[in-house]
């Protein structure tokens, strides 16, 4: 790999090269994530959308969210009518700046999810599905708060079907904190999603577990290092 590859493929903007029908050539190991959060079709006809009248490079300033994804511009390229490249410039990640590690303790991560259920069953009609993986550890996390989180995130659901909630283990993504770099955790929540929802308050009980929250569609998702108990 020449030195000019190695550059755009350790970039951390996601850079993505297609053809004329939209189909992905080459990326970079950034977009391979950001594909995990939004499709092939939506990026080419993002590029489409904001390439230059003529051949040649635009750069264009504009705010985009995908998943947990956000962008502050894109860059879109191409210089005949076969390919299309285009390169998004993305905002720097909310990095847990200050960590909240005191009081941390080893809990069944399971154990405090059905905590939550319980508490918020009482005033649904409708139950709860859930869909965990038997195997996972122990963690150290403040009890308290992320029970507190999970009853909030159900209070955004409307009471006309089941909520889901999912549990999984984020494969090749990793969290720093604290110097090290940690697994990540996800809590998935999906159901009727109202959307006077807002995400700013479930965000900064998110901080307070080392988290952040993720609103997609008819989901939020909070995610988090997985510190083994």
């Amino acid at each position: 790999m020449e030195f000019l590859e190695k550059w755009i493929e350790y970039d951390y903007n996601p850079w993505i090269l297609f053809d004329s029908n939209g189909r992905v050539k080459t990326l970079n190991q950034e977009a391979q994530f950001l594909l995990a959060e939004a499709t092939v079709k939506e990026i080419f006809d993002l590029a489409v959308a904001y390439a230059n009248i003529s051949y040649g490079f635009k750069t264009t300033m504009l705010d985009l969210n995908y998943g947990r994804y956000e962008f502050f511009g894109i860059m879109v390229g191409y210089e005949d009518n076969d390919t299309i490249a285009i390169r998004l410039y993305q905002k720097p990640p909310e990095r847990i700046s200050n960590p909240h590690i005191d009081n941390m303790s080893s809990h069944n991560i399971y154990t405090l999810i059905d905590l939550a259920v319980s508490t918020s069953s009482i005033s649904r009609h409708h139950g709860f599905t859930t869909s965990f993986d038997p195997t996972f550890p122990e963690m150290k996390i403040h009890p308290e708060e992320f029970v507190k989180l999970m009853t909030e995130i159900f209070l955004c659901f409307n009471d006309s079907e089941p909520i889901e909630i999912k549990m999984t283990l984020k494969t090749g993504e990793t969290l720093k904190f604290e110097k090290k770099r940690y697994p990540i955790f996800q809590v998935a929540v999906k159901g009727d999603l109202d959307e006077s929802c807002r995400t700013k308050a479930l965000s900064e009980l998110a901080r307070k577990l080392n988290g952040y929250i993720v609103k997609k569609e008819n989901r939020i998702l909070f995610e988090a290092p997985l510190i083994a108990g």
